[in-house]
């Protein structure tokens, strides 16, 4: 403990008192339960240790000092079953059980990360998650199951072969982002195409082949309609190259894992297999697009 190793310490404490039971070991348990951060716990075991000291001893009003220090420090975790739990479910925190009468009432812990584990009475999976304490903190936690694995271990498999039958997320996300471009691609590209149309027939108008001479109107309008068919061009094709690829990545995502739900339901169709080829061929004045595949 003098080296700053407290969690050596703490257990070599631990293990002298349970070999040779004394109050001064406990005492020194304590201080090294404290120095580490667990203040709950060194609180608790200063309280022993004065329930064991004679009113005379000199270590007494010592271990006083630290239990009021240690107060503050507290935190305190409050827990309340939820009105849709159901009855029965049995709670773990840090692999502890607790009873009825831990609930609804303030009890002190250790700051930091605690595991909780929640059991259904009826059977079924148990459910973990972590919360954390702050130096302190007063905290109401509502004790409650998750909607879905509460449904998952009472038979109800819908959710677990939905599961199965969704490809991967990943490339499907990919997939959604590079349709995306190419749809905003290709409507980029139908307006500035529009546009284009529009700045011909206004330079029609305004210029003459047979004199081969345009007013500044129709000057304006050639030129900005070179810009915007230039645009248009670029934006029809980076429209088709994403949505081909979009399109790519949508229909080769990976089918569902090797363990099929058609054992448990047969009416429920399993995709063997997809083979998709898209092939983009581009020319002067003129694109091809194709997509070739087994299903």
């Amino acid at each position: 403990m003098a080296a700053g190793s407290y969690d050596i310490a703490c257990a070599r404490f631990r293990d002298s008192d349970k070999l040779d039971p004394a109050v001064g070991t406990r005492f020194n348990l304590a201080d090294c339960e404290e120095r580490r951060g667990r203040v709950a716990t060194a609180w608790s075991l200063f309280r022993g240790v004065l329930s064991e000291l004679a009113e005379d001893d000199d270590r007494r009003p010592i271990a006083q000092e630290r239990v009021a220090a240690l107060v503050p420090r507290l935190p305190y975790l409050t827990m309340r079953r939820d009105q849709e739990t159901p009855p029965g479910v049995r709670v773990r925190i840090d692999g502890v059980e607790l009873g009825e009468g831990s609930f609804g009432i303030p009890l002190p812990m250790d700051p930091g990360a605690h595991d909780l584990a929640l059991a259904p009475a009826a059977g079924g999976d148990e459910q973990r998650s972590t919360f954390a304490l702050r130096e302190g903190e007063r905290r109401d936690m509502p004790i409650r199951l998750n909607a879905d694995r509460r449904d998952a271990s009472s038979g109800d498999t819908t959710s677990q072969i939905n599961q199965l039958l969704t490809p991967d997320s990943t490339q499907r996300k990919w997939a959604y982002v590079t349709g995306g471009v190419g749809a905003a691609g290709v409507a980029f590209g139908a307006v500035t195409g529009i546009i284009t149309l529009s700045k011909k027939s206004t330079a029609n108008a305004n210029c003459s082949d047979r004199q081969r001479a345009c007013n500044r109107a129709g000057i304006d309008a050639n030129e900005s309609g070179r810009t915007y068919g230039a645009l248009s061009a670029i934006g029809l094709g980076v429209g088709v190259v994403g949505l081909a690829a979009g399109t790519y990545l949508w229909l080769t995502a990976p089918a569902a894992p090797a363990a099929s739900p058609r054992a448990a339901h047969p009416s429920i169709p399993v995709r063997q297999g997809l083979h998709v080829r898209p092939e983009l061929a581009c020319a002067a004045g003129a694109g091809f697009l194709s997509v070739a595949g087994s299903f």
